[in-house]
């Protein structure tokens, strides 16, 4: 499944993180990069909440529990946001020996439902970041918004590290 992502890069260089992103490309749920900002340390970018995601699929849904994003796949989107910031920030590539992981989740706020429909709105913005020449620690905050409204607001650290052997 190859799919283009629209952003300020290069189609080459998103092509390049997609073929050897830690995930296969069904698990990168961004839709389109609309700002990477490396001097601000900041993301933005869109989710299209109509296309299949896996749990969102699975719910069983009425009145009671309308149809949405589900928790776990919001959680996945912040770890697509870090791997853009390590991959276009700090020259992360994963097939030159790279590797992330998330960290810790200081703070996970759901504050709504990311309903299906309007565009999930996302934004990344590193708040400490620590560069060594095989670590990177970076600290995230996360906000998600929905036509205006706050859906997730996160506060989490991830990893990245390389391996030695493949330099």
């Amino acid at each position: 499944m190859t799919r283009q992502i629209p952003g300020p890069y290069e189609a080459a260089e998103m092509q390049r993180f997609l073929d050897t992103f830690l995930y296969t490309e069904e698990a990168f749920f961004v839709d389109e990069v609309t700002r990477l900002d490396a001097e601000a340390k900041e993301v933005e970018a869109r989710l299209d909440t109509t296309r299949e995601l896996p749990l969102t699929r699975l719910q069983r849904t009425d009145e009671r529990h309308p149809g949405h994003v589900s928790a776990p796949e919001l959680i996945q989107l912040t770890g697509n946001l870090g791997c853009l910031h390590a991959w276009f920030f700090y020259g992360v590539r994963w097939d030159e020996g790279w590797a992330g992981f998330g960290n810790r989740i200081w703070r996970a706020d759901f504050k709504t439902l990311a309903r299906i429909g309007p565009p999930l709105l996302l934004h990344s913005r590193e708040t400490r970041t620590r560069v060594g020449p095989q670590r990177i620690v970076i600290r995230y905050e996360f906000r998600f918004t929905q036509e205006d409204a706050l859906v997730y607001l996160g506060d989490q650290t991830a990893i990245f590290v390389r391996d030695k052997a493949l330099e």
